[in-house]
């Protein structure tokens, strides 16, 4: 029997959408990592610079600087809070009561006043009127939807005539030839620990997820599972180690996503009513480029020199069109009429 036959089976998971899936039981969904809402941005981490370059691609892609942004699945505020700073505001959609409080409680703790969290169930309509919006951003947060085209007109309903949307996007192309069963462990405390498994169906751009949560230590779970201490990797699940272990598991889900690709996307758009649809360079990648063709010595050493640096660059970046095949970023702009 295979692997996800035997969890379907004998632990019946709960089908559920991503929030109930995990992000509800996520403190963190970025680890406490990103740099300004969680640590000083420093000059010598390549990351702090690619980060800056998602937030002057989100900021510039939508002609956001001084207008009204959408976040479109902020999950810890991102790229919310490091955006705010230039628009006259932000407004967070999270399906997540967890992670809207989340970003709310990082808000208050960076002093931000100009962005709100707005906690709205998937498949919700938007509670805004028609044509709000200047600008919206959304960070792969539409294939976490329970349905991403319902998702995108609704989204195209709220942005103005002229506006921009900006998306990045988890196409499932990157994980063909190996990768398209996968597992992801996610501890959750020194006793708990949540394991994830996916099963990709590349071509049909859709993806099935299954978690099943363990009373043990991410440790324990790697002990049991990996020999020589070496990485859990999904062939090193079975059956008779599951049934091992049976009694410290604890919960286990069912979730399905769907995953379009750079060229469903683009006619997605185009069909909801978008004019103007363009894939395009990603400014975070160009800025992680810059940061390793820079000698150290001539690196801006601080956050503003780094801006003044990075702004130029990648303002030119975000409108250079990029193969649609690669599955780049995409800006949308909505018609006048």
């Amino acid at each position: 029997m295979d692997i996800l036959e035997w969890i379907n089976k004998e632990l019946k998971p709960e089908s559920c959408n991503s929030d109930r899936f995990i992000y509800d039981d996520m403190d963190s969904q970025s680890g406490h990592c990103l740099p300004i809402i969680y640590e000083p941005f420093d000059a010598t981490k390549k990351s702090h610079w690619a980060d800056r370059g998602w937030m002057f691609d989100y900021l510039l892609s939508t002609h956001g600087e001084g207008k009204l942004l959408m976040d479109f699945g902020p999950g810890d505020g991102w790229p919310s809070l490091i955006v705010a700073p230039y628009a006259s505001k932000v407004i967070g959609i999270e399906g997540s009561t967890r992670r809207a409080q989340v970003c709310m409680e990082n808000a208050a703790r960076l002093e931000i006043s100009n962005a709100e969290f707005v906690y709205v169930p998937q498949g919700s309509p938007l509670p805004f009127d028609d044509n709000i919006f200047d600008g919206i951003m959304a960070a792969t947060s539409v294939e976490q939807s329970l349905d991403p085209r319902s998702t995108l007109k609704e989204l195209f309903r709220v942005l103005k005539p002229d506006g921009r949307f900006r998306i990045a996007y988890e196409s499932l192309e990157a994980y063909r030839n190996g990768h398209e069963r996968d597992i992801w462990m996610h501890p959750v405390d020194d006793h708990k620990c949540i394991m994830i498994l996916f099963d990709r169906d590349i071509d049909n751009e859709c993806a099935m997820q299954y978690s099943v949560t363990f009373t043990l230590s991410a440790e324990e779970i790697r002990n049991i599972f990996s020999a020589e201490n070496s990485l859990v990797t999904f062939d090193k699940i079975t059956i008779p180690l599951l049934e091992s272990i049976r009694s410290s598991i604890t919960d286990c889900r069912a979730c399905r996503t769907i995953h379009p690709s750079g060229k469903t996307l683009v006619s997605w758009l185009r069909e909801i009513g978008f004019g103007e649809v363009i894939p395009s360079h990603n400014g975070s990648r160009i800025a992680g480029q810059l940061f390793e063709s820079l000698p150290e010595e001539s690196r801006p050493g601080t956050l503003t020199q780094a801006d003044e640096y990075l702004k130029p660059v990648i303002k030119a970046v975000v409108d250079m069109p990029a193969p649609v095949e690669t599955d780049p970023m995409i800006t949308a702009v909505k018609s006048r009429t």
